[in-house]
């Protein structure tokens, strides 16, 4: 028996072995275009996945340079990109996209914190504006009554009529002045609408009617 070629074909053993061993190579070979079709499909994806990361970092450097601008510090210095120690693409793509993670989750920290003001972030504008002109009324108030206590009318029993306009009108002023400057430095958040304001009117309230309370208070308790 032979095939339309002439050449013969093997007896019944014979056939029943090529036939065998044709079924595996066609496996083996459907088996290798898997294989090269999976990786052609990774391939696929880790130039996708490399692009986004390439557009990722290209977008965090100047989301990096705006805050730095934003913040007042200086312009980041950003290095080209070694070659790595890992081979799997996979896992480097892997470090790579949990780096950026971290990156993000650093500059939304950044700009969290920059939103705040160094002095007394934790309290309300008000409430950290009021103990910053209280703090500068007592420090008045103590300047104050360490004039009136040192005055030589005093040791004669006089009120120091000379110290009544600076106790009343000039410390005042110059602790209205000293917690307006100190919010003014470390009380304002380092962005822009982060919501700052300095409470003059309470400041006003603050240093030139309770510092004058305290003083005639401090007068009436030493005269009485």
């Amino acid at each position: 028996m032979s095939d339309p070629s002439g050449t013969p074909l093997p007896r019944d053993g014979g056939w029943a072995a090529y036939t065998d061993h044709s079924r595996r190579l066609s496996a083996l070979l459907k088996d290798e275009r898997a294989r090269a079709e999976r990786r052609a499909a990774a391939s696929r994806d880790g130039l996708t996945a490399v692009d986004r990361l390439t557009h990722r970092v290209a977008s965090q450097r100047q989301h990096l340079h705006q805050l730095a601008v934003t913040l007042r510090l200086p312009e980041p210095q950003v290095g080209g990109i070694a070659p790595g120690p890992i081979s799997d693409p996979a896992e480097a793509l892997r470090r790579a996209a949990t780096a950026a993670d971290a990156a993000d989750a650093a500059a939304e920290n950044a700009h969290r914190r920059a939103a705040q003001p160094p002095l007394l972030p934790g309290l309300t504008p008000l409430a950290r504006n009021s103990l910053v002109y209280a703090t500068a009324a007592i420090l008045g108030s103590f300047a104050s009554l360490l004039m009136f206590v040192i005055s030589p009318d005093t040791n004669f029993g006089h009120i120091p009529w000379q110290l009544v306009p600076w106790s009343l009108c000039g410390l005042p002023a110059l602790a209205f002045f000293a917690g307006y400057l100190t919010i003014s430095l470390a009380g304002q958040p380092r962005i822009a609408g982060g919501g700052g304001t300095r409470s003059a009117r309470a400041g006003g309230v603050i240093c030139f009617v309770g510092m004058p309370i305290l003083w005639f208070i401090f007068i009436a308790a030493t005269r009485g």
